[in-house]
C-alpha cells in the first residue's frame, strides 16, 4: 500500500510523505509500533517536564527523543539539530558526543550542505541510505568515531516551517527499511509537537523549577 492510499500517513506532514509499498497486514503492525512509540515519547515528556528545570527541558527532551528513537529502530547512533527561521542552529546533539564549538559548527554545516540531513530538509521528506558507500548523500566526516553504513534522516516540520532534523545511523547496510520509515512517519507529528512544546517552555520559563 502506498502513502497515497493511506491518509493517516499523508496527513502527518506538509512535506512529501515517505513512499512505502508494504502490505496491509504489515502496515497494521507498523501503525501499532508507531502508537507504542508515541506513547513512550509522551509519557517520558510528561515525566521529565515535571522534574527538569525550565532551561534544561529542551536539552533533556532532545536527548530522550534520540534515545527513544534509537531503541525503537535498533539504530547505533543518532543526532538532532534544531534550526530557527533563518536556518541558524539553535540546539544540537551530535552522535560523536561533546565536541568544541568550532568542530560542532563545521560538522553541522557539512551535513546540512552536502549530506543526507540537508537533503531531507530541502525535500521535506524522510531520507534513507541503504549503503553509504554508494550513496552520494552520505558525508564521511574527519575523525568520525562511528561507522555509518546505513542511515535514516527525519525532517521535523511544524506548520510550514522546517524546525530541525534527526539522523539515525547503523553500522550495517540495509538496516533501515520501509517499515521503520513508515513507523517514523506516523510518529513525526508527535515528535515535533513534543520538541516545540519543550522549546517554548525553555524560552518563556527559563528559570522555572
Amino acid at each position: 500500500m502506498t502513502n497515497a492510499k493511506n491518509p493517516l500517513i499523508s496527513n502527518q506532514l506538509d512535506g512529501i510523505p515517505f513512499e512505502a509499498s508494504i502490505e496491509d497486514h504489515a502496515l497494521l503492525m507498523v501503525a501499532h509500533a508507531a502508537i507504542q512509540l508515541q506513547t513512550t515519547l509522551l509519557k517520558n515528556s510528561i515525566s521529565y517536564a515535571q522534574s527538569v528545570s525550565g532551561s534544561l527541558i529542551l536539552k533533556t527532551t532532545l536527548k530522550n527523543t534520540i534515545e527513544t528513537l534509537i531503541n525503537a529502530t535498533n539504530a547505533d547512533e543518532g543526532s538532532i539539530f534544531l534550526i530557527d527561521e533563518d536556518g541558524i542552529i539553535m540546539e544540537s546533539i551530535l552522535a560523536r558526543g561533546p565536541v568544541t564549538r568550532d568542530l560542532k559548527d563545521s560538522v553541522i554545516s557539512k551535513v546540512l550542505d552536502d549530506g543526507l540531513a540537508g537533503w531531507a530538509l530541502r525535500h521535506r521528506q524522510i531520507g534513507i541510505i541503504h549503503d553509504a558507500l554508494i550513496d552520494d548523500r552520505w558525508v564521511n566526516l574527519p575523525n568520525q568515531p562511528y561507522t555509518g553504513r546505513s542511515a535514516l534522516a527525519i525532517p521535523l516540520i511544524y506548520g510550514i516551517d522546517a524546525i530541525g532534523i534527526i539522523t539515525l545511523t547503523h553500522s550495517q547496510t540495509n538496516h533501515f527499511d520501509e517499515a521503520i520509515a513508515s513507523m517514523i512517519q506516523y510518529t513525526m507529528e508527535a515528535i515535533t509537537a513534543i520538541i516545540v512544546n519543550a522549546r517554548i517552555h525553555s524560552e518563556y520559563y527559563p528559570l522555572s523549577s
